[in-house]
């Protein structure tokens, strides 16, 4: 299917509309009173851009390479949990459809699908995978082999939720726990439940530190990524204890409310960590001219939650492949008329902030 800008918008309404009440909540909401999670979007509309004029733009290559391998385009995947709340077919289906639109695709712990199993829809472009840290190291251990064995070219340890944020809507409207629905790739495979559960709240889930971060990237034989790093000290220590990429991210705004914007964070990640490690950014992009901002602020890759979501929803593997190809063209398009012809011509000075 194709879609416009006007279609996006309209595609997030039909997901809203197809989805069960519970999971559209679950995928929507933001923590608390919602500010991050709707100044996420704003502060990417607020930048403007310095196009310039004049130069050879007939031909556009997006292409990028992201630790090592080379992808056709900088819009990845991010990681999101619980794919069954959307569409039956859960992380296959978002799995499949990031490779049909030659997309890398994080997959999340939480999922209620094996890493075997997505790692089956691979395709072309590389899978990560996302890993929330357990206290029990023998058995994250174990998941960190299974995940190297089944292909996965990269770790992504999300750090910025130590403890579950709250919700209101979220508690409101909650997502029900079913013994049938389990987070197969945890420690036991426990009943699949929200960080918005009121058995979870006030919770340590995942009381990571730099030791933790230290300990994995000499336990794994792949590169890892740490996500959730809205600071340059912070993501230049994380570099130091070895990780190969920074993702500057709020969490979408789920868990600690008024955050600085992931817009507003970037430049201070990025001249932290300098040329030692790649940035990437998510939180609140959704046109192409967000993407080229966020490339020309210092990101290699741009991550994308809730819209293949919406897709995903709506028709499945086709759905977040529809999404996903226009982000691109769209991307393509802001950098005609910027007069970028690469991502390497994405430069600061198109930004005005």
């Amino acid at each position: 299917m194709l879609m416009d800008c006007v279609d996006l918008d309209a595609l997030e309404q039909t997901a809203r509309r197809v989805m069960p009440p519970a999971s559209w909540v679950f995928c929507d909401t933001g923590a608390d009173d919602e500010i991050t999670a709707k100044d996420n979007i704003a502060a990417w509309r607020r930048l403007r851009l310095r196009p310039h004029v004049l130069r050879d733009i007939v031909e556009v290559d997006t292409g990028v390479t992201l630790l090592g391998a080379h992808v056709k385009t900088p819009i990845v995947v991010a990681p999101t949990g619980r794919h069954h709340l959307f569409h039956a077919e859960g992380e296959r289906a978002t799995a499949r459809g990031a490779a049909a639109a030659g997309a890398l695709y994080v997959m999340a712990t939480s999922g209620s699908t094996t890493v075997e199993d997505v790692a089956a829809e691979c395709g072309g472009p590389p899978q990560w995978f996302k890993l929330y840290m357990q206290p029990d190291r023998d058995a994250t251990g174990v998941l960190l082999d299974r995940c190297v064995a089944a292909g996965f070219k990269a770790l992504v340890l999300t750090v910025d939720q130590p403890v579950p944020g709250w919700s209101p809507r979220g508690y409101r409207t909650p997502v029900i726990a079913s013994p049938d629905r389990r987070s197969v790739n945890m420690v036991g495979q426990p009943i699949s439940r929200t960080a918005y559960d009121v058995e979870r709240k006030g919770i340590v889930m995942f009381p990571t530190n730099f030791g933790d971060l230290e300990w994995l990237v000499k336990r794994t034989s792949i590169p890892v990524v740490v996500k959730g790093v809205l600071r340059g000290d912070d993501a230049r220590r994380c570099v130091d204890c070895g990780a190969k990429g920074i993702a500057v991210s709020n969490h979408g705004g789920r868990h600690l409310d008024t955050t600085v914007t992931t817009a507003e964070a970037i430049a201070d990640v990025v001249e932290a960590v300098g040329d030692s490690a790649e940035v990437y950014v998510d939180g609140g992009i959704r046109r192409g001219t967000d993407v080229v901002k966020a490339l020309a602020l210092g990101a290699r890759a741009v991550l994308l939650g809730r819209p293949p979501l919406w897709g995903l929803a709506v028709n499945g593997a086709e759905g977040v492949r529809a999404v996903l190809e226009h982000i691109h063209d769209e991307t393509v398009r802001a950098m005609q008329l910027c007069g970028a012809a690469n991502l390497a011509a994405l430069t600061p000075d198109l930004v005005k902030v």
